[in-house]
């Protein structure tokens, strides 16, 4: 009988510099160091992930080239999520050049840090995001709760293309449900997803749960809710699991992060478990 394939769908690596770095503050002070392939193994091992995708921490094409370089070198990162410049008036010739690279799978841009909420929307924002989707690239949505207006807009406004909505768009998780601000950030946060999901090319990553929730505090009850909703609106054939490794250690080690959302999966939907922890990130990313 073959084995179900496991994928983690969302980690990262970086080379630490305290300029390019910069939101890795004082709170975060472990994370302010390299974390390379040699230091993910052996939890991929332990977990026994068949391999994972790798996703851009800094907004430079060059990191884009060096992610690619270590997909060579390591099999086991079976795809990449990059950054390029949407709105450079040579994107095209970019495009071109990073044709080659067969583990390139999409983009990424880090929304979440854009001051101005109408900024996904401008018009060459739009057309890099056009460009990309005829070139048959997905495309990972990074965003924070407040901005899902924004994103209901720009889904609306975007081709069909393979997106997902990284860390369920960053719920207030820490702020309670039931908390009089929680259950005003709840309701809100469910609204919008359930429009969101209404569209069957977006997707959703389980991924950056217990860094939304106090760090010291959060337990698996407190989160139950939030898969839950995702799982129910998206559909198990639409979610799939992502560590955010190596950002995921201030609150929980990597085998903590894969249990959590292995219990919820037997609790929510066991029959979708293997599709939620790897052949949903190997469709949707053509890995």
């Amino acid at each position: 009988m073959k084995t179900a394939i496991r994928i983690d769908s969302h980690q990262h690596f970086w080379q630490y510099n305290k300029q390019e770095f910069d939101w890795l503050d004082v709170s975060m002070a472990p994370l302010q160091r390299d974390f390379l392939p040699t230091d993910l193994k052996p939890s991929l091992e332990t977990q026994k992930m068949d391999g994972c995708v790798a996703v851009q921490a800094r907004q430079t094409y060059e990191e884009t080239l060096w992610l690619l370089s270590l997909a060579d070198q390591y099999p086991w990162i079976k795809g990449v999520v990059g950054w390029i410049d949407l709105r450079a008036n040579d994107l095209a010739d970019q495009l071109n050049e990073l044709k080659k690279y067969t583990a390139l799978k999409g983009f990424r841009h880090v929304l979440q840090g854009e001051a101005e909420p109408e900024f996904m929307l401008a018009k060459d924002f739009l057309a890099g995001l056009q460009m990309i989707a005829e070139r048959g690239y997905c495309y990972d949505i990074l965003v924070t709760q407040d901005q899902l207006p924004e994103v209901i807009k720009l889904v609306d406004r975007l081709p069909i293309m393979p997106l997902v909505i990284d860390h369920l768009a960053k719920p207030l998780i820490k702020e309670g449900r039931h908390s009089m601000s929680g259950k005003t950030a709840w309701h809100d946060w469910c609204h919008h997803m359930d429009s969101l999901s209404q569209l069957e090319h977006v997707h959703c990553k389980l991924s950056g749960m217990v860094t939304e929730a106090d760090w010291q505090s959060w337990t698996a009850e407190q989160l139950f809710p939030y898969f839950e909703k995702v799982i129910d609106c998206f559909g198990p054939e639409r979610v799939m699991f992502g560590s955010d490794w190596p950002v995921c250690q201030v609150a929980a080690s990597y085998q903590q992060v894969v249990s959590l959302t292995e219990c919820a999966l037997e609790a929510l939907c066991p029959e979708s478990k293997n599709q939620i922890m790897g052949s949903n990130a190997s469709k949707f990313y053509s890995l």
